[in-house]
């Protein structure tokens, strides 16, 4: 378990579900949509709802600077 407390705060389960799927689509991607569809399966959350968080998780890694990602990112983002 990793736990990230830097940044830590009160939201959405789901956004911090994107945000590690986001992650792994870009480090691993062959293994992003695994994750999501594990998470989904137990904890009864639809993957359409974790991948609604999209955009904007995209949007946020943006503000990041991860040069290697901004066109996907952007992209994702629906700015591109």
């Amino acid at each position: 378990m990793i736990v990230d407390w830097l940044d830590a705060c009160c939201g959405n389960p789901l956004a911090d579900v994107c945000r590690t799927y986001l992650l792994l689509r870009h480090a691993v991607p062959e293994r992003a949509m695994d994750y999501g569809e594990t998470y989904a399966a137990m904890s009864g959350a639809e993957v359409g709802a974790i991948l609604a968080w999209l955009a904007p998780i995209a949007a946020a890694r943006l503000t990041e600077g991860v040069a290697d990602e901004n066109d996907e990112l952007l992209r994702l983002a629906g700015v591109a």
